[in-house]
């Protein structure tokens, strides 16, 4: 019983249409399926290696789909909504343009915010969509969705993007602030901190990284 449930769920995978955003599933019933805790896992790990392969053959066009299989298999699997948004702004979306390009664009945000919705409060989404904006010089939504992140211990990526884009809004005070917090954390990066903590108050200058 157990493979046929994985066999009924890579079918659907199988006739998922490239061109198509979302995933054919006519029948309710696989899902319902995978939805049993003894087979859920396993399936769902199959469905990444699926993912994987996809990517060392060049099928781009067939990756997401799957991953969004996994998101409605399992609403609690991130990876499979920040995977999924990243891949359709950065490997769909430039090789488009016009209306297509911002058709997957704004489908690839609203994935990411469908994953908020069904994970409330998760770090690696708010990361992915400000990270987006940021690339978009859009840094006022972009601190938006860091400010929202929860963490008593952040990584160095988050101070990072942080710091930088208090620093593209003008407010050095914070900027410095996030530096200051790099040192502390992140004994290493205290030459790169103390660079940019000296640019921000006026001591050296140079390009922001």
């Amino acid at each position: 019983m157990r493979y046929r449930v994985v066999f009924v769920c890579l079918f659907f995978v199988s006739i998922s249409f490239a061109e198509e955003l979302d995933i054919a599933l006519p029948h309710q019933a696989a899902l319902d399926l995978c939805s049993y805790p003894s087979i859920k896992e396993g399936v769902i790990d199959l469905l990444y290696l699926q993912v994987d392969k996809l990517w060392h053959d060049g099928q781009y066009n067939k990756i997401f789909p799957v991953l969004k299989l996994i998101t409605k298999i399992s609403p609690g699997e991130v990876e499979a909504y920040t995977l999924g948004g990243w891949f359709l702004i950065n490997g769909i979306a430039p090789k488009l343009s016009g209306k297509e390009k911002e058709k997957i664009v704004k489908y690839a945000i609203e994935f990411m915010k469908e994953g908020l919705r069904a994970n409330p409060g998760e770090p690696r989404l708010y990361m992915e969509l400000a990270m987006y904006y940021y690339n978009k010089k859009d840094y006022k939504t972009a601190i938006t969705y860091l400010e929202k992140i929860e963490t008593d211990t952040p990584s160095y990526h988050f101070l990072h993007l942080k710091a930088h884009i208090y620093q593209k809004l003008g407010r050095r005070k914070e900027a410095i602030d996030v530096w200051e917090r790099v040192k502390k954390d992140f004994p290493g990066m205290v030459d790169v901190a103390d660079r940019f903590i000296r640019e921000l108050k006026g001591d050296d200058t140079g390009e922001n990284h």
